[in-house]
C-alpha cells in the first residue's frame, strides 16, 4: 500500500471518529473524557502528524478541514456545558 492510499485512509477514519465524537457531544453534557480517543487533542496530534507528513496538497486540504471541524465539536459542547457568558448551564428539569 502507498504511503499516500495510507493516509488517506488514516483521514478517512479520523473524520469518522470525528463523525462519532460529534454524536457523543451532542448526547452527552459536560462528562469527563476518560478515554484518549474522546478528547480532541488526541485527534488533533493525529490529524497534525498527517498535515506535517504528507506533501500531498489536497490531502493536507482534508485534514485541516477536519481539524477546524473537530474544533467545532468541542466549542459547540464547550457552548453547551457553559452558556453564552461563560457561566454553567442550568437544567431546565425539575428535580426531586
Amino acid at each position: 500500500m502507498s504511503a499516500d492510499q495510507q493516509a488517506h485512509e488514516e483521514l478517512a477514519h479520523i473524520g469518522r471518529m470525528i463523525a462519532e465524537l460529534e454524536r457523543v457531544a451532542a448526547t452527552e453534557r459536560g462528562e469527563p473524557k476518560r478515554y484518549a480517543v474522546m478528547r480532541p487533542e488526541y485527534w488533533q496530534r493525529r490529524i497534525d502528524a498527517l498535515i506535517v507528513a504528507s506533501t500531498n496538497e489536497p490531502l493536507r486540504r482534508d485534514a485541516a478541514a477536519l481539524r477546524e471541524r473537530l474544533a467545532e465539536v468541542f466549542a459547540d459542547a464547550h457552548e453547551r456545558d457553559t452558556g453564552h457568558a461563560g457561566e454553567p448551564a442550568r437544567e431546565t428539569g425539575s428535580r426531586k
